[in-house]
């Protein structure tokens, strides 16, 4: 069955559009200050992963379990996105929007990954990512105790921060406990660990930006940077100063670099 993704839409429809999706069980709403800045020039539509609200009566009205397959989730977004639009990802939305872009680039103007390597989890070709004992251990925790797995993944995402406590209590209060759906975490996760887009990212074949900060506890962004496979229209960025989310930790900054991509990459 497939759950119908929850969006939402800033500026003016008759503009350039972008897509912007987030990452493991982190609403939409992590995107608003960024929207409304990036709304000033562009249509921006906010997207959440299945399972993931802060409202409450869209967990009322959804009568699906969220479904991660991969290629049902890529049709899934697409049919909730602007044709043809950017899309940009965070973390596991990255992964996501590499995925679409490559298997479904007449919908795809281009994309932007934010703080995303193609492998979240080590594997024997990809022995730069989260150790699999470290993996299982947090998938248990969160099987286990979904609140406390999903505090625990703002802990580490934040770290590396300039402002931890600041970004850490800003990141909280953006998912209500009582609207976490343990099923959407686990599905979640499961695609986090299995999902590998190296092979897409080598055969994009729209501009494609791929951003990280040089302070990023969860991704080693300088490893990652030496290991990313190569395209031809590709251009990679290391934020000097940002960790795991750089969209929320200088969002002027972060705009401003996505408003001038876009533009300097924009041929019709």
């Amino acid at each position: 069955m497939r759950t119908p993704i929850e969006t939402e839409t800033f500026g003016d429809p008759n503009l350039p559009a972008i897509f912007l999706v987030p990452g493991w069980a982190m609403p939409k709403e992590v995107f608003h200050e960024t929207a409304t800045k990036l709304s000033k020039h562009f249509y921006v539509v906010l997207a959440n992963l299945p399972g993931v609200s802060v409202d409450p009566n869209w967990h009322k009205r959804n009568r699906f379990g969220p479904n991660y397959d991969i290629d049902a989730l890529a049709e899934q977004l697409l049919r909730a996105a602007p044709k043809p639009c950017w899309w940009i990802g965070w973390s596991l939305g990255g992964m996501i929007a590499n995925y679409v872009a490559a298997r479904r680039s007449s919908c795809v103007k281009g994309v932007i990954s934010v703080a995303s390597a193609p492998c979240f989890t080590a594997i024997d070709e990809w022995p730069i990512g989260m150790e699999p004992d470290a993996f299982t251990h947090f998938f248990d925790l969160v099987k286990q105790t979904p609140e406390k797995g999903f505090r625990r993944f703002l802990t580490l995402q934040t770290q590396g921060a300039s402002d931890v406590k600041g970004l850490t209590k800003t990141l909280s209060s953006l998912q209500p406990k009582e609207l976490i759906d343990p099923e959407a975490l686990i599905r979640g996760l499961a695609l986090l660990e299995t999902l590998d887009v190296r092979r897409e990212i080598e055969l994009l074949d729209v501009p494609n930006l791929h951003m990280f900060g040089a302070q990023d506890a969860l991704v080693d962004t300088e490893k990652v940077i030496q290991w990313l496979p190569k395209n031809y229209q590709q251009t990679v960025l290391a934020l000097p100063n940002q960790a795991h989310q750089p969209f929320l930790e200088d969002p002027s900054q972060f705009v401003a670099m996505v408003t001038q991509y876009i533009n300097d990459n924009t041929f019709n």
